[in-house]
């Protein structure tokens, strides 16, 4: 799965259950991660990500829902976040 983050918006993924890598490049001009977290437990994060720059997540993952945002700045309280729904 790939993920830019280049403006504020919220997205949804459907994916299936187990391994998945998440690719995201920050087209944007501040640094960001992304967090994977489900229930308020973090699920897997990728290191903060520089302007112009991507990083990868390996995760496995139960089905459920999990929401994806970054948590170096105020991102999730802004409304800027995704969800991943995870299926059977």
């Amino acid at each position: 799965v790939r993920l830019c983050v280049s403006r504020p918006k919220l997205w949804t993924m459907i994916v299936s259950a187990g391994t998945l890598t998440i690719i995201v490049h920050n087209f944007g001009r501040l640094t960001h991660n992304l967090t994977l977290t489900r229930g308020g437990q973090a699920a897997g994060s990728t290191k903060p990500i520089a302007p112009g720059e991507s990083a990868q997540v390996t995760v496995t993952l139960a089905p459920g829902s999990y929401v994806m945002a970054s948590t170096i700045l105020d991102d999730q309280a802004l409304g800027e976040y995704g969800t991943l729904e995870v299926t059977s």
